[in-house]
């Protein structure tokens, strides 16, 4: 099942890479770098991981089927760390183990995105609301360290994400634009008690025609 998901998405991916590659040439294809502020939530928050993560970035690449509507690829990296102070902890029901544990998460995510503007149409609207979806793979690998014991799990897992911001041209007649957002990310996952590594992050970026 896992590798047809893989196949499926590494499919949809070059489908979408020939037609932005074939759009490119009409001005109609826009790139996006931007900052990204990850906050984990849920059994990701409670359970594995309480703080957020500055270290994150994006890109996208994304073909403008009209004023209003894109549709585009979108790969990001995250990177999770966290270090509890020392306590107890049981390997089995007749061991105990005083130790300090480390958890690490390195994220990077492969989406098929799309981008709403509402107010696209409108172009003496210089703010520019927009809602996002995107659907795909999630390339983790998961380390925990138990004092002199470790693991680690590295797998590719569904992810769906949703978002809104707004987009602000550079000036009136600028391709060009500065954006905020946020989206809320659902990533399944369902190993070592841990239910999903679910997370809400902020962003901030530039977007630019090719």
């Amino acid at each position: 099942m896992k590798r047809r998901i893989i196949n499926i998405t590494a499919m949809l991916a070059v489908l979408v890479g020939v037609s932005l590659s074939a759009q490119a040439q009409k001005g109609a294809v826009k790139m996006g770098l931007y900052y990204d502020y990850s906050m984990p939530i849920g059994s990701f928050k409670s359970d594995y991981i309480s703080n957020g993560s500055p270290r994150g970035v994006g890109g996208e690449i994304m073909y403008n089927l009209s004023r209003q509507w894109g549709l585009g690829l979108n790969v990001a990296w995250q990177d999770y760390y966290q270090k509890y102070p020392r306590a107890i902890y049981s390997l089995d029901k007749n061991q105990d183990i005083s130790a300090v544990v480390t958890n690490s998460v390195q994220s990077a995510p492969i989406l098929i995105k799309t981008v709403f503007s509402p107010l696209g149409n409108d172009r003496r609207t210089m703010i520019q609301p927009y809602i996002s979806a995107a659907a795909g793979l999630n390339l983790l690998t998961n380390s925990q360290y138990l004092g002199q014991f470790n693991s680690s799990d590295a797998s590719a897992r569904f992810m769906a994400q949703a978002g809104a911001g707004v987009q602000i041209p550079f000036s009136k007649l600028s391709n060009s634009a500065f954006f905020v957002g946020a989206t809320y990310n659902y990533i399944s996952y369902n190993k070592n008690g841990l239910n999903n590594f679910n997370t809400i992050d902020l962003q901030a970026g530039v977007r630019f025609p090719l």
